[in-house]
């Protein structure tokens, strides 16, 4: 199902309690949750929400996503990531007592988990318990919000009803060919020389990419990834090189899991670069 065909059955109240935002960017994930929980409380049963016209209700005013105003709205709740790489048992508890009281002011209640792709085993599993058994006092609506559907456990996905919002944002070609030609030039050095200072300084340039801070973050490693796609297609890196490159850009796309881990961002373009530039040629992709 797309947005606007889920904006319709709220609208009517046909929507699945139960739904996955994935897809999009942050923003446009975040901006359809507050546009769904606007079409599901407001008070307009001929025109939701009433907020895209016209005079706005009292719910559709307060339904806003936390800390972009001072507005609140005792049936709209957030729960965003509250640790550094993932959203707590606790937190997520915290949250469903609130479903299970009776909605102060609307006719209904909207929860939404801003990074579900976080969520602990112990965290999902408590969210899946009240998906399975919903209080049936009134009508509340759970999105979950992520970057690919994927990243949720299959229990949860089984429960809830997808919503694709379309690819992510495109990566900046611009600053990908830079980053290319940057890594391409210090291979190039490495395959001439063989000087081991080539190869840091390669996996240097690769961090350039983004901010590597955020450990959950693939966008980073993908634009890192298509850097190391950009040098290959570069006439000055030989056939051989190019053939271990392609290993390598494989390898960044599944950096994020290690970042998990606990591992340096540098540290690990430092040892994917030398791993798969140094390997024999038997072992070349």
């Amino acid at each position: 199902m797309n947005l606007a065909s889920a904006l319709r059955s709220a609208a009517a109240d046909r929507l699945y309690p139960a739904v996955i935002l994935h897809g999009g960017t942050e923003e446009a994930r975040r901006q359809a949750a507050v546009d769904l929980a606007r079409t599901l409380l407001c008070i307009h049963a001929l025109s939701r929400p009433c907020a895209q016209g016209g005079e706005v209700c009292r719910n559709c005013r307060r339904i806003c996503w936390p800390g972009e105003t001072d507005l609140f709205h005792p049936d709209f709740a957030v729960l965003e990531r509250n640790l550094k790489t993932s959203t707590s048992v606790a937190a997520t508890r915290e949250l469903l007592k609130r479903a299970q009281l009776s909605p102060f002011e609307a006719r209904g209640q909207v929860f939404i988990i801003a990074n579900a792709e976080t969520l602990t085993g112990e965290a999902a599993n408590s969210l899946l318990k009240i998906l399975e058994e919903p209080p049936d006092s009134a009508p509340r609506n759970f999105m979950l919000l992520a970057p690919s559907s994927h990243d949720l456990l299959p229990t949860l996905r089984s429960r809830s009803m997808a919503i694709f919002l379309g690819a992510a944002e495109e990566i900046d070609r611009e600053a990908t060919a830079r980053i290319g030609q940057q890594f391409a030039e210090r291979v190039t050095g490495y395959a001439a020389t063989g000087a081991a200072v080539y190869l840091l300084s390669a996996a240097e340039a690769l961090e350039a990419a983004g901010d590597f801070k955020d450990p959950r973050s693939g966008r980073p490693w993908a634009t890192a990834a298509a850097a190391v796609v950009h040098a290959i297609e570069t006439e000055a890196v030989p056939p051989v090189v190019r053939r271990r490159l392609l290993g390598l850009a494989q390898a960044l796309l599944g950096a994020p899991a290690m970042r998990l881990r606990a591992v340096g961002a540098q540290r690990i373009l430092e040892g994917l670069v030398c791993r798969h530039l140094t390997a024999p040629r038997s072992q070349a992709v």
